[in-house]
């Protein structure tokens, strides 16, 4: 027999030991099991209790009045939270809550963390809704509740708290009704009133009597009359041959029984028909206007005086009598109505009467006596409009005051234009003196001739010299913000600008210019210019000095650094002539008002840039008597014209004398201007 490798068999005992062992373990792990679920439900459990007491919060709801909790419901409509009856939880938050009862309306209560655990909702009863009628229904109803008015109508429909009201029908013709109405809430009540007339009587006579009487177009016989009615209004008419009739209305109400009427009736009338030339008259019966000329009713068997007026227009009147019932046509043709009209003014205007052109004042006119609109207007003053009504065959007389353009615009108050754009104006008062150098003077040239000069006008003087930005915007190019001076532009250029800034100031322009010419001035003007010589010479070595100088700054031949804007030490190998010592901070022209004014407040007179002047360039014949002139504005032609002053390229001491003139007509980079006008206006 071979042997076996197999394990011998178990042993029964050893078999059941182990069985046993498996067996515990089993049971040792459910119990763990059993133990860790345990814990787990209880841990849950504290949790859900913990919960509750701190986290949900509950509120006991209570609803008012007791009778609306029986068939009562509470529901919430917002907010995280359960109801639980009468309970309300909530998890944190506002919540609100909606109680509702038959017969009641909803109320509502929100409810948050600050809010008290007991709640109460105090619900409102629905009221009565009131629906009362009428027979017969009239739109005149008066209904009333408890004495009040409550509406006026063929109906009344009203809602009502609980409780007893007093309800009225009200109607003047009708007899007033009254009713006890008993309302709860939510009910639904029906009232209607039948209506019972008031009885009365119509009392209707006439003088004479005997006349026909018809009550709402129905014959009831004749005055004297007096008939039973219910209440109401009634028209009546009364007639009579040979009389006017009558329409009235009468009316029977509670408070008034009894209508009575006495009627004196008039004869019957006649007709007039007015045909009136020209229309829009008043046409007068008697005294009387009438508004309808077209037809209208007069008296018969009297006298009529007629009359009709019209303004511009001769009245005229007629007489007429007419039998009772005639028909007549009356016609009026009223003739225009003149008077004379003078119209004058403190300076000659072009003038129209109603827009129509009369020429020129004074003017006389032959117009008619109806309101006359005159217009005045002449250039450069403000034009004036009145209205006068002539008085027929007399002379009206109308005279008016045109105020210059300027001054009107001063008394309104407008700034100045010059003013606007940025320049500033001096006023000089100018007294006699003369103009030119003594022949002592060091440094004088043959052209600075004397003249003895006075004024009878004072002036205003630009404090500097007009700049590129006031150029452009009379050109409307270039930098209107630039504070240069403006240079290159000839003669006419300046004189042009002058005038058109007169221009803008409503002030008659100085310079009369046909083409690329100045043929003239006007001496008695006050708009804007250049300076003459003579204001310039006055207010750089006169004005205010106590003593007349040769220098703009007095009669030391010595510069001050940075004085003014000459040729400095800049220039120097570009030019023959500058000042070696001297600086003055600009090689070329600088901005206006760089350097200090003069003691009168003018900037730039002695440098920066020269200046064009009115005057014509002319020297006397040698020898020639010099006569004294009176507000001398230069000689009356020459050639070219005079510039006045130094600029950066002056460089040498004697040129900067205030007596220094130069000859010229064209563009320079070095000539500028600055800007005058007489103060007041000349003769």
């Amino acid at each position: 027999m071979s042997e076996s490798n197999s394990p011998p068999p178990a042993e029964p005992a050893q078999q059941n030991h182990n069985g046993i062992d498996a067996d515990i373990d089993s049971g040792r792990k459910k119990h763990r099991v059993l133990v860790a679920v345990s814990m787990f439900a209880l841990i849950g459990g504290m949790l859900l209790y913990l919960a509750w007491l701190l986290i949900i919060r509950g509120y006991a709801i209570a609803i008012e009045p007791a009778d609306a909790r029986v068939e009562s419901s509470i529901q919430r409509v917002s907010g995280a939270g359960f109801m639980i009856g009468s309970s309300l939880y909530t998890f944190g938050g506002q919540v609100t809550v909606e109680a509702r009862a038959p017969l009641y309306k909803p109320g509502q209560a929100t409810l948050n963390r600050n809010s008290a655990n007991n709640v109460t909702i105090t619900l409102e009863p629905l009221p009565a809704l009131l629906t009362a009628t009428s027979t017969p229904s009239r739109t005149e109803s008066r209904w009333l509740i408890d004495g009040g008015m409550a509406v006026q109508g063929e109906q009344l429909v009203t809602e009502l708290p609980e409780g007893e009201y007093q309800l009225t029908l009200s109607h003047p013709h009708f007899i007033a009704e009254h009713a006890t109405i008993l309302a709860e809430k939510g009910q639904q009540l029906n009232h209607h009133f039948n209506l019972t007339p008031v009885s009365g009587m119509l009392q209707i006579e006439s003088v004479p009597a005997g006349a026909e009487v018809l009550i709402n177009g129905e014959a009831v016989g004749n005055t004297p009359l007096t008939l039973e009615r219910d209440g109401g209004s009634y028209a009546v008419t009364v007639s009579a041959s040979g009389f006017e009739p009558i329409a009235d209305t009468l009316e029977i109400t509670e408070r008034q029984p009894l209508d009575s009427r006495r009627y004196n009736m008039q004869l019957l009338g006649a007709t007039l028909t007015a045909e009136l030339q020209p229309s829009s008259g008043v046409l007068t019966v008697n005294g009387a206007p009438i508004t309808e000329p077209s037809l209208f009713r007069v008296n018969a068997n009297e006298t009529l005086n007629i009359r009709y007026t019209k303004p511009g227009y001769v009245s005229a009147t007629q007489r007429l009598e007419l039998s009772p019932g005639a028909q007549q046509t009356v016609r009026f043709n009223l003739a225009p109505e003149f008077g004379e009209l003078h119209v004058s003014s403190n300076v000659p205007a072009q003038a129209t009467i109603n827009g129509q052109s009369q020429g020129e004042t004074p003017l006389a006119q032959r117009v008619q006596t109806l309101p006359q609109t005159i217009q005045l207007q002449r250039p450069y003053y403000r034009s004036a409009t009145v209205t006068v009504t002539p008085e027929a065959n007399n002379v009206t007389r109308s005279h008016i005051e045109l105020i210059p353009e300027f001054d009107a615009r001063r008394q309104e108050g407008r700034p100045l234009f010059a003013n606007s754009i940025g320049m500033q104006l001096i006023p000089v008062e100018l007294d006699s003196f003369t103009m030119g150098s003594p022949l002592g003077e060091s440094g004088r040239q043959r052209n600075e001739v004397q003249r003895e000069v006075s004024f009878t006008r004072d002036v205003w003087i630009s404090a500097t010299h007009v700049t590129e930005g006031q150029y452009a915007r009379f050109t409307g190019q270039g930098n209107r913000e630039s504070n240069l001076p403006i240079t290159n532009i000839s003669w006419l250029d300046a004189v042009r600008f002058t005038n058109w800034l007169s221009e803008q100031e409503g002030l008659m322009p100085f310079y009369l210019i046909q083409g690329n010419q100045v043929t003239g001035i006007r001496r008695a003007s006050r708009g804007y210019r250049l300076p003459s010589e003579a204001e310039w010479e006055f207010i750089a070595k006169h004005f205010r000095r106590a003593a007349r100088t040769a220098y703009i700054w007095g009669n030391q031949a010595v510069l001050r650094d940075r004085q003014a804007n000459f040729a400095d030490k800049e220039l120097q190998g570009e030019q023959p002539f500058f000042f070696r010592d001297y600086e003055d901070d600009h090689k070329g022209v600088a901005p206006v008002a760089s350097y200090r004014a003069d003691r009168n407040g003018f900037y730039d007179l002695d440098g920066n840039v020269r200046e064009w002047v009115h005057d014509a360039y002319l020297l006397p014949a040698s020898g020639a008597t010099i006569p004294a002139q009176i507000d001398y504005l230069g000689p009356d032609s020459g050639r070219g014209h005079v510039i006045k002053g130094a600029s950066y390229l002056t460089g040498q001491l004697p040129l900067l004398r205030a007596s220094v003139r130069y000859q010229g007509n064209d563009p320079a980079p070095d000539v500028g201007f600055r800007v005058a006008r007489y103060h007041q206006a000349g003769d």
